[in-house]
């Protein structure tokens, strides 16, 4: 890589866009960042629980499904506000000043153009869902998207450069400050839904403001742009897949409230907000660090296909348990989180949980598509399973949200393993192997989850003998720990092939390839 012209700042190896001395204890790096975010996520984890534990007793389900409603829209429009930009310049193998000068100031082009797009949209909401609360909702949340637009190239340049530490603590500081915000206008003034607003844009602005004080890179003037218009390319088809995968994630919120209205949709996002804890918790950030990783050893095909076997072993060890203990306890943990009144939230998690594990797993075909580039594929895909689930999602909300929830448990089980060899064709790795990996972590769900559920039909009082909520919770989750243990970690050979996956990632050096 060559020395900046005068006037420019640095983009020598020492340079915050370089990423050749990351190949030097890439799996020490890899390793750590796992580490750090696991512990990171832990935390942020036990604050959404306190905030959605708080909140829950301060508001109403009326006050959770009016906002639910303003942010499917503006998560709508605010999906195109990156463009898939910042994945360009985690993902690229070289990156230079210019380029990444040209992603922001496009990412904070289409921020700022989007913004008044949503308020255009505002009156559309207002009629669909019938609701006039609706309209200055999103007025407001509109905000957010230029906000986000203006962090989003110095996060991708933290996450390429493997500063983990720098990265949570912005996400944890940046939580916390919006939920101080949320909580203190809903119990001292009495804002309602205008306090989860109000966090929301917080959470934002924090973050941002974080972002650009953690990471030493600025933007000036483009002097060229011809390397930004094939990164443009790539972004718009990975800001194609995330679109369609907004479809999959929110679809089933406007669906619920306009056939449901605000009530229905409140327990419906309450426990779809506990079902995203698992992901949230563990795959997200595993996600986070393997993609930087596998996208380094794009040109050793040999070397990437080990590591992401390694990968996806490890984080289904880590997940599978959580997976199960959330699934076997879907009621207590409603009732414990959110309180009595909202048990209908408890229905709805547990069919939601039954399809944990295959949305955790999901995301294995995302890495490979990813990290080699191949982002026109995992926009082809997105199209087809978005258009299929909305196609369910539509049958389905005749039976209300439990009957969306059954949808969305039934497409993830067909559509995981469909992306797992739609993202490896054409790679050292072969679908079968993927299969073998996953085997041993979807029988021990499989048949946990089923041993308890046998258990509460043929001998009710194994619910714990009228322990309390949390009691009942708690040797619930030991038992099927100690199961999993026995029988999954246990055994000698296949101990010894997790040994073997943590070993790849403590690896001095990374091969150079060409």
């Amino acid at each position: 890589m060559t020395k900046a012209p005068p006037g420019r700042p640095d983009t020598s190896k020492s340079s915050v866009l370089s990423s050749e001395h990351l190949t030097r204890d890439l799996g020490r790096r890899t390793a750590s960042g796992g580490g750090i975010a696991l512990c990171a996520q832990i935390l942020i984890l036990l604050t959404q629980v306190g905030y959605m534990a708080l909140m829950a007793r301060l508001l109403q389900p009326d006050d959770f499904g009016l906002v639910a409603m303003a942010a499917s829209v503006t998560a709508f429009v605010g999906v195109f506000a990156d463009l898939g930009l910042s994945m360009v310049t985690i993902q690229r193998k070289e990156v230079d000043h210019d380029t990444v000068s040209a992603l922001f100031f496009v990412n904070l082009g289409v921020g700022f153009g989007l913004m008044p797009l949503t308020w255009l949209m505002a009156p559309v909401a207002t009629w669909l869902f019938n609701d006039p609360r609706v309209f200055y909702l999103v007025l407001v949340l509109a905000i957010a998207i230029p906000i986000t637009a203006a962090g989003a190239q110095h996060k991708a340049l933290l996450i390429r450069n493997m500063r983990w530490m720098s990265l949570h603590g912005v996400n944890l500081g940046s939580l916390l400050c919006g939920f101080s915000v949320g909580v203190a206008m809903a119990w001292g003034w009495g804002f309602k839904y205008w306090s989860l607003a109000a966090a929301t844009l917080t959470t934002a602005l924090v973050a941002t403001i974080g972002l650009w004080i953690l990471s030493p890179w600025r933007p000036t003037k483009v002097a060229n742009w011809k390397n930004a218009r094939s990164a443009i390319n790539f972004g718009i088809n990975y800001s194609g897949s995330q679109f369609t995968n907004y479809i999959n994630r929110q679809s089933d919120n406007v669906l619920v409230g306009w056939k449901s209205g605000p009530i229905e949709l409140g327990f419906y996002t309450r426990a779809y907000s506990l079902f995203m804890l698992p992901i949230t918790l563990v795959s997200g950030p595993i996600g986070s660090v393997i993609i930087p990783m596998l996208s380094r050893l794009q040109t050793q095909p040999e070397r990437w296909a080990r590591t992401y076997l390694s990968a996806m072993r490890l984080t289904l060890m880590m997940n599978t348990i959580l997976c199960t203990i959330i699934t076997i306890n879907a009621q207590e943990i409603v009732r414990l989180v959110y309180g009595e009144n909202w048990s209908k939230s408890g229905a709805i998690l547990m069919v939601l949980s039954l399809s944990l594990i295959t949305s955790i797993s999901g995301q294995f075909g995302g890495w490979a598509l990813i990290s080699l580039g191949r982002a026109r594929e995992l926009f082809v895909f997105s199209i087809f399973s978005s258009s299929i689930r909305f196609a369910l999602f539509l049958f389905a909300i005749q039976w209300g949200a439990l009957g969306v929830a059954v949808a969305w448990c039934i497409t993830s089980w067909v559509f995981t393993p469909a992306l797992w060899f739609y993202g490896t064709r054409d790679t050292e790795l072969r679908f079968k192997d993927l299969v073998k990996a996953a085997a041993p972590f979807f029988c021990a769900y499989i048949v946990i989850v089923a041993l308890f559920q046998v258990g509460d039909l043929i001998w009710p009082s194994i619910k714990v003998l009228s322990l309390s909520t949390a009691g009942d919770l708690a040797l619930k989750s030991i038992i099927a720990i100690v199961i999993y243990g026995v029988f999954v970690v246990a055994p000698y050979r296949f101990a010894g092939s997790m040994l073997g996956d943590m070993r790849l990632f403590l690896d001095k050096d990374v091969p150079q390839g060409t």
